[in-house]
């Protein structure tokens, strides 16, 4: 059985266009993301990880945005 929850997340615009490779880092620490292409077949959906402070993103290049993830405690706290 799946529960649905609702959590607010913060849209974050990126400062490039889908053509372009630049460096895109976590808004919590700043450090670079580390980046993870999930699907060959979406080259513009990526999945954003921070070495630093351990935060995801699900990143849209091709809508030039972001989103921060729930992180553990989001979740347990529901």
């Amino acid at each position: 059985m799946m529960d649905s929850v609702f959590v607010a997340m913060d849209l974050v615009r990126l400062p490039l266009r889908f053509d372009e490779c630049l460096d895109i880092h976590c808004e919590k620490c700043d450090e670079e993301l580390e980046r993870h292409q999930l699907d060959i077949e979406l080259p513009g959906r990526m999945l954003g990880t921070c070495e630093l402070c351990k935060a995801w993103y699900l990143i849209d290049l091709e809508g030039g945005v972001m989103v921060l993830l729930p992180d553990e405690s989001d979740l347990r706290g529901i």
